[in-house]
């Protein structure tokens, strides 16, 4: 049986890493042929456009190999149920041999440690310098945290790591992470398994409740969904969102229950069309309000700037309880530019953009 954990050992050292390759840090990336998953709501943001329903070509994954070449890999596994068994397998090897990238197979059986229900600690940090490239395009931190980054149909592979807020934050771990993990003996070496956390809490960031150093620790860590009064700076009336629901890479989905109290509820018992371009606003500053939990200091500050693309395709009113998506798809310095869906009992009732701004610490 062979963990993921174990895949790449603990690492090069920091200072042996390709100048070039410094600020994306990637040093070894695992191409996995597992069969299509579903990676949740955040997907449909980075799919717009983008075809993700078949696997990438041999083509493809050549280019793949050559992008990671150009940003300092120099180890390529390829893993997955039978993966022997694809032809393709000894082409992309010995393609990735003549780049002098170091090329291997997995034919043992793998066990994510996120899916196991060994209590040990897991020592592992591959998500401080590998990812993982699926098959069907979809790049995520590790085997066992299964939330895209990106797709490499869309994007390449180098803006995708770069790019990350996920990755940012799990690359300073020791500095983000949450609950009592960030206290333990072992921060330098290991941050639980980042898997575990995510299917137990929905938080990417907080403590593995698995571990046994944990085992007695649950009641300090947090779950979600989450209420959004101690992450938003809105006030009642005004703040409209209620829970945090899911967390993914720039994007995050929120619940409002429609209640009479609203500012934006019309004589009707309607809600306005503006309240779903502020639901969408809110919803962001959830997500950015999550991310600086663990830092001190008083949440960032931020306005919504402008608003555009409002398109309303339904009517929520008193009582209803209404599922906001939201994904930041551009963002220059403190301004972001968000992508937002509402929908009411799965059915979407509103789409827009908004332009935000926050402030942002000087060096």
């Amino acid at each position: 049986m062979i963990y993921c954990r174990d895949i790449f050992g603990s690492g090069p050292r920091e200072d042996s890493i390709d100048e070039s390759a410094q600020e994306i840090r990637l040093i070894a990336l695992e191409i996995n042929f597992a069969s299509r998953r579903d990676y949740g709501f955040s997907t449909i943001f980075m799919n717009e456009g983008v075809s993700s329903d078949t696997r990438l070509t041999e083509d493809d994954l050549r280019d793949i190999i050559a992008q990671a070449k150009a940003i300092g890999v120099r180890k390529v596994l390829f893993s997955g149920k039978d993966v022997s068994s694809y032809a393709i397998v000894k082409e992309l090897e010995s393609f990735a041999s003549s780049l002098d990238i170091e090329a291997d197979v997995i034919k043992d059986e793998y066990l994510c440690v996120a899916a196991s229900g060994k209590n040990d600690p897991p020592f592992c940090m591959r998500h401080m310098f590998s990812c993982v490239v699926t098959s069907y395009g979809y790049v995520l931190p590790c085997p066992g945290l299964e939330i895209p980054l990106g797709n490499v149909r869309s994007q390449k592979l180098g803006d995708i790591i770069k790019d990350s807020e996920i990755l940012s934050d799990l690359k300073d771990c020791t500095n983000k992470i949450k609950g009592p993990c960030r206290y333990c003996e072992n921060i330098e070496i290991c941050c639980g398994c980042r898997g575990r956390a995510y299917l137990g809490t929905g938080d990417y960031l907080e403590s593995d409740l698995i571990c046994i150093k944990n085992i007695n620790s649950g009641h300090k860590t947090g779950k979600l969904p989450l209420q959004v009064d101690g992450i938003i700076p809105h006030k009642p009336p005004m703040r409209i969102i209620d829970t945090l629901d899911e967390l993914a890479e720039r994007s995050a989905s929120c619940s409002a229950l429609i209640n009479k109290d609203m500012p934006f509820i019309e004589e009707d018992g309607s809600l306005d069309n503006v309240a779903y371009l502020e639901m969408i606003a809110q919803s962001i500053a959830a997500l950015n309000g999550f991310r600086n939990m663990n830092e001190s200091g008083p949440s960032p500050e931020g306005y919504l700037l402008g608003a555009k693309n409002l398109k309303i395709f339904g009517r929520a009113g008193k009582g209803d309880r209404l599922l906001i998506m939201v994904f930041k798809y551009a963002r220059y310095g403190g301004f972001g530019i968000v992508k937002g869906v509402v929908s009411k009992n799965n059915e979407i009732i509103a789409r827009g953009e908004v332009k935000v701004w926050h402030k942002i610490e000087e060096d």
